[in-house]
């Protein structure tokens, strides 16, 4: 409920039932309840011009979402008048830099009662919850291999893309993913889950891969392409040789002046002003002489400022694409 305080600041977790969707809800269960798929529901609520939660799209996920985290229309306990809060915790991953939901125990959920809200009665919500059992029984083998799988395959989260073309695809009429619906066939997306988009048309993936290769050849081998590849060639070689110049200069320079602060000791040890803190100094510029020479003896030369092959080599590297 969207009202203000005396001082004209929003009241905040005050809720109150959208007959309306109140109305799409318990048709949404009822449909599930019959064994009705979530797919062919949602696509029937988007034919039907029927406003998804926060004005989106109807999507199969939308209505069955998650048992154990509470997602999905199907699955949100407030249907029944039973407000929970802190189901789940986000944390950032820090390998993907991205934010990801944990479950909490359900000891630390904390769970209000509100009879006022309630939209399915008792009767509805115990079918579906009677549906969900029949479609979990009937998959169990299935999802514990999934689970088996990825339990066993440590790299599993670091794979490569299934395909070549995975997650680069897309519908020219909605911009919708295109990705693999049925036997190596790429589809659109939106137009099989949520029935938005009226691109019926499928590609086999092999012929697509073929078309797509054949066509980066020849754009590769084009003259104009080929141009800009060799002057980018030589811009990042001769790059590279200016850097390798400044280090090697700023090596030579630093080598000096070690060598100078060593000599400056040894006189200082000789003419019997020596002192124990010497050695320590001495030792650490030492080693870093060491380091310095290793690494103006390792400094690669100069490479030439543009490489007599590097056409052959680029032709050669375009017409290996497809194989590679």
């Amino acid at each position: 409920m969207k009202q203000l305080d005396a001082r004209g600041d929003p009241i905040r977790g005050d809720r109150e039932i959208n007959e309306t969707e109140a109305i799409v809800v318990c048709r949404v269960f009822r449909d599930f309840a019959a064994g009705i798929a979530p797919r062919t529901i949602a696509r029937t609520l988007n034919e039907e011009g029927v406003p998804g939660p926060g004005g989106k799209p109807w999507g199969d996920t939308t209505i069955r979402g998650h048992v154990k985290r509470g997602t999905g229309l199907v699955n949100n306990e407030l249907n029944i008048g039973r407000l929970i809060w802190n189901r789940l915790r986000y944390i950032k991953d820090p390998s993907t830099g991205k934010r990801v939901s944990r479950l909490n125990p359900e000891s630390e959920w904390i769970v209000k009662h509100v009879s006022e809200l309630r939209i399915v009665d008792d009767e509805l919500w115990q079918s579906v919850r009677a549906r969900q059992g029949e479609i979990a029984e009937k998959f169990v083998n299935l999802a514990e291999g999934v689970r088996k799988h990825h339990k066993n395959n440590k790299l599993n989260g670091a794979r490569r893309p299934r395909t070549l073309l995975s997650g680069l695809i897309f519908c020219g009429c909605c911009d919708g993913p295109y990705s693999l619906r049925g036997p190596q066939r790429y589809a659109c997306s939106n137009h099989i889950s949520k029935g938005t988009c009226e691109n019926s048309r499928s590609i086999r993936q092999d012929e697509l891969e073929v078309r797509l290769l054949a066509g980066l050849k020849d754009r590769l081998m084009a003259p104009e392409i080929v141009e800009d590849t060799m002057r980018a060639c030589t811009e990042e070689t001769n790059r590279l040789n200016r850097d390798r110049r400044s280090n090697g200069d700023a090596w030579k320079a630093e080598l000096l002046k070690v060598e100078k602060q060593i000599r400056g000791i040894s006189e200082a040890i000789k003419a019997g002003m020596f002192h124990p803190s010497m050695k320590g100094e001495m030792d650490t510029l030492k080693a870093r002489k060491e380091e310095l020479t290793a690494l103006l003896a390792g400094a690669p030369v100069d490479a030439p400022h543009i490489l007599p092959s590097a056409s052959a080599i680029y032709a050669k590297k375009a017409s290996a694409l497809t194989k590679a």
